[in-house]
């Protein structure tokens, strides 16, 4: 049921634990597929969207309730001022503890419509701290701080540096066979969008939203 996604509500705002294959808005070329926004507006008909994830990617996502709510988050947003921190389980494993990438993005950047390093695109920056690892396997699990938010942004960070997200069928660089054909197997892409950060558009107050990630380097 869809009530049982709403981590958050009240006046102002509405926090949904989006499920991994459900969009967040309704498709650019056919509108009758079925995405979280029109799900919501039947029952809260003034929803207005502030952010999005991506279809494969599972987790928090925040909607406003009203104008003001809604300007006051996408102001939130402009400035940096939310935080949002993800979980992957990605192929490879680094030999780093921590890194930050800072990569320039072109956003639809190829004719697979990728998110690609270019040097004529807007500086992206990705912290990424290495948790577990399993040398068997050949998985890592990591977690994952942007400091921007672009389409793909973790996603094309990710595949450049060589630990692409397992799942993920569309940045597969350096892969190999099996590794590609494990993709295809998983049956979701192992990104999990966990807690966000935000001023209460009305109260002003410091929210903290926290979500279990529904995948583990051991079950898979």
């Amino acid at each position: 049921m869809l009530t049982d996604l709403i981590i958050y509500i009240d006046n102002s705002v509405i926090v949904i634990n989006k499920p991994s294959g459900l969009r967040t808005i309704s498709d650019g070329y056919d509108k009758t597929i079925e995405n979280l926004q029109s799900l919501l507006k039947m029952e809260f008909p003034e929803l207005m969207t502030v952010h999005r994830l991506d279809k494969e990617t599972s987790g928090v996502v925040i909607f406003a309730r009203n104008k003001e709510s809604h300007r006051n988050l996408n102001l939130q947003f402009e400035r940096r001022l939310i935080q949002k921190k993800y979980w992957a389980i990605t192929h490879n494993i680094p030999e780093w503890d921590h890194y930050t990438a800072r990569f320039p993005l072109l956003v639809n950047g190829d004719r697979q419509h990728r998110t690609i390093i270019n040097q004529s695109g807007k500086f992206a920056e990705t912290h990424f701290i290495r948790h577990k690892f399993d040398r068997e396997k050949f998985f890592s699990f990591l977690k994952v701080i942007p400091h921007t938010g672009y389409t793909h942004q973790i996603r094309s960070h990710l595949s450049f540096l060589g630990f692409s997200i397992l799942g993920d069928q569309l940045y597969t660089k350096d892969l190999s066979k099996a590794q590609q054909e494990l993709n295809f197997s998983v049956g979701r892409m192992m990104l999990h969008a966990a807690s966000i950060e935000f001023l209460h558009p009305e109260t002003n107050q410091k929210i903290l939203i926290n979500t279990d990630t529904p995948f583990s380097i051991n079950n898979i």
